[in-house]
């Protein structure tokens, strides 16, 4: 056993950051992936009924309640599990096994306690939680069975936790397996094949966690537990029964709170868009758990590496763990946001293939998940947090973002004459909700790392080096977009070499970041503005981003303008770019972009002088020019520009003949050649395009 804790301990001192953070995060991401299993196999199969939309419905009404009983499970074993794991730290086995009794104990009463309330005033209860006349018969038999199964369920996540702070994740993961196997098996069985409708899907989780709580206890009978669960230590006392309750209250509400917003959604949708967006609403919510529970994993595991080394003042390897937490939930947050708004119907259709509730929910999940990629960010976030001690204000997140933000503008959003429907008010309280929390989190991120983490993504650009996380983007990018094909008017002369692209508002500079041959050479200059989170809302507001003749736009200057300050300038920090200055730092970027040229990078640029909501001047700036006589000073030799022309429908980026800088021509007669070769060829192939 002291071999083992020492292996560990120097792992966590010594492993490679990046394999030990994937080494500690995968097993409690599969744990949570499981856990999603769980709580979605009943609606994809509940969606597919003949009753679809009623059945949908009706089980939505009782997620609330199902949360609440799952919320349960960690008022008990969220604080009696690190008070037992004390104990056997300090060699006292038998109180740590007196723990596991009473705490069993308390999960019976609880849970008989739960089964009562909800057999006795299920109906009540569910009417009150936004059932209707057409749903109420789907969520009593469903709420019904369901209870029945309280203590499995209690038993199953509370007794889980006695497992995972042996260190015995594995066995954990294992149990919960168990059940999500047999939960799947028997649902289509139960549903379809013997009929039973919503009370088979209640029944097949019934057995299935039935089954999780069964390997559970085995486990903690068997050889391999450190702490073994003894019949005679099952007995009621207060003292074991409650240890820890204190530290498990917290994690309690937290959860909690997740079925009181539940239940302000289900009530405020049913009371504007009926049935069907109840409905809705349990897609929707399937949907961002596939989000938020692998997240959570995520930062699970990573939260033993960044407290040792916090702990340890192991700041390197703190940072360094920080960032890859930070990246990777980014990362995927971003990765399911970006499906969701591209192919939404994907996710509906697991769900439920109805017209009427498909044609609903695509345009309603679009809006609901519209700023989920921020989630990445939150829980990361909250995690180191909780992982350097700051506990208090890991739960102020999420009560900022739960209590305070989600459940006043559920019923706020409705009522501000926003020109769309009543229930897309509504849908619009989450992802204002989500940029909101996610700028609170970060104002509450500790300064120290914030501050490190910063500087070190600014010496990043700085050298011109793309990072690991923006060459990730550029492949999910191309993963995700039509190939583009490059074609040059003529053969291209391998030299350092000058890009001046048309912007096509967003897609020239993807076109020609991820598509263009040469994508791993070019360095972007990019608006210093856009590379400061501080600075950049207000240049996004002043720019065209969106349409300001529009009723949104006021909206999205509040809104989306700090969204994008959030996410971008990590991303194009990461791209190796070059930060253009409008003042006198405009020397930086001019000596920059000649280093870059010397050490055989390209530059890559957008003169275009935008004039509107996509539209552009056909004048385009000639700063740029100046690269060419600065370079020629220092090297003696000489750069060309490429007019470049991205055409996205057609996925073509087209490079046309370059205008080589001769020293020999006055200046200002450069720059006349130059700019007016670039304006006639974007001219050109504008028209084309047009035609």
């Amino acid at each position: 056993m002291a071999v083992a804790e020492i292996s560990k301990t120097e792992a966590l001192k010594c492993e490679d950051v990046g394999k030990l953070f994937f080494r500690l995060a995968a097993p409690t991401t599969a744990a949570q992936a499981i856990s999603l299993i769980y709580s979605l196999a009943d609606r994809i199969y509940i969606g597919h009924m003949k009753a679809g939309i009623s059945a949908l419905a009706g089980v939505g009404v009782c997620l609330p309640l199902i949360i609440i009983i799952s919320a349960f499970a960690l008022f008990i074993s969220a604080g009696a599990a690190p008070c037992a794991s004390a104990f056997l730290g300090k060699g006292d086995k038998k109180s740590a096994e007196k723990i596991l009794g009473g705490s069993i104990a308390s999960i019976f009463f609880m849970s008989a306690a739960l089964t009562a309330v909800f057999q006795l005033f299920s109906e009540e209860l569910l009417f009150l939680f936004g059932a209707t006349e057409n749903t109420i018969s789907y969520a009593k038999d469903y709420m019904l069975v369901y209870s029945m199964g309280t203590f499995f369920v209690e038993l199953t996540l509370g007794l889980n936790a006695f497992i995972i702070i042996q260190g015995s994740l594995k066995s954990g993961i294992y149990a919960l397996l168990v059940g999500a196997v047999i939960n799947v098996i028997l649902d289509p069985i139960f549903i379809f094949a013997l009929d039973m409708g919503v009370k088979g899907a209640a029944a097949a989780s019934v057995i299935s966690y039935t089954a999780s709580s069964i390997c559970t206890i085995m486990f903690l009978t068997g050889s391999k537990s450190a702490i073994n669960l003894k019949w005679r230590y099952l007995a009621p006392k207060y003292k074991f029964m409650f240890t820890g309750a204190v530290s498990g209250f917290a994690p309690f509400i937290i959860q909690a709170t997740d079925g009181v917003i539940l239940i302000c959604y289900n009530s405020s949708l049913l009371k504007y868009g009926g049935d069907l967006a109840v409905g809705a609403m349990a897609v929707l919510t399937a949907v961002m758990q596939i989000v938020v529970i692998p997240l959570t994993g995520m930062a699970q595991g990573a939260q033993k590496l960044i407290s040792f080394n916090y702990l340890s003042k192991e700041d390197e390897r703190t940072r360094r763990a920080v960032k890859i937490l930070i990246s990777c939930s980014l990362m995927y947050s971003l990765f399911i946001c970006a499906l969701a708004e591209i192919c939404p119907q994907v996710f509906v259709r697991i769900f439920s293939r109805d017209k009427a509730l498909s044609s609903f929910t695509i345009p309603s999940l679009r809006i609901f998940m519209a700023a989920s990629g921020f989630l990445g960010i939150q829980t990361a976030l909250r995690q180191i947090l909780a992982s350097i001690g700051k506990v208090k204000d890991a739960y102020l997140v999420d009560t900022t973002r739960k209590i305070i933000l989600s459940v006043p503008l559920i019923y706020i959003m409705p009522q501000l004459g926003l020109p769309v429907s009543k229930t897309t008010s509504v849908f619009m309280a989450q992802p204002a909700t989500d940029v909101v929390s996610t700028v609170f989190a970060l104002i509450l991120f500790p300064s120290v790392l914030g501050k490190t983490l910063n500087s070190e993504e600014g010496a990043e650009a700085v050298l011109g080096k793309q990072s690991g996380y923006y060459r990730f983007l550029k492949n999910i990018v191309l993963l995700c977009t039509k190939p583009m094909e490059t074609i040059w008017d003529v053969p291209f002369e391998g030299k350092p070499s000058v890009f001046v692209c048309n912007h096509d508002r967003a897609y020239g500079p993807i076109a020609m970041c991820a598509h263009f041959e040469l994508s791993s050479d070019i360095r972007p200059w990019i608006n210093a503005q856009v590379l400061s989170a501080k600075e950049a809302p207000a240049y996004i507001r002043q720019d065209y981003w969106w349409d300001a003749d529009k009723w949104y736009a006021p909206v999205m200057d509040y809104t989306a303008a700090y969204a994008c300050a959030l996410i971008l300038p990590p991303i194009l920090r990461g791209s190796g770019c070059i930060p253009v200055y409008h003042d006198t730092g405009v020397i930086s970027t001019l000596r920059q972009s000649v280093k870059m040229l010397s050490e055989g990078k390209h530059i890559l640029l957008f003169p275009e002088h935008p004039t509107g909501y996509r539209t552009y001047g056909e004048r385009i700036f000639d700063g740029f020019v100046s690269v060419g006589r600065l370079y020629y000073a220092k090297t003696k030799e000489t750069v060309n520009f490429y007019p470049t022309y991205v055409d996205w429908e057609n996925k073509v980026i087209r490079v046309g003949r370059p205008v080589a800088y001769d020293p020999e021509i006055k200046y200002e007669e450069m720059v006349r050649r130059t700019t007016a070769a670039v304006e006639e060829y974007f001219k050109k192939l504008g028209e084309n395009e047009k035609r």
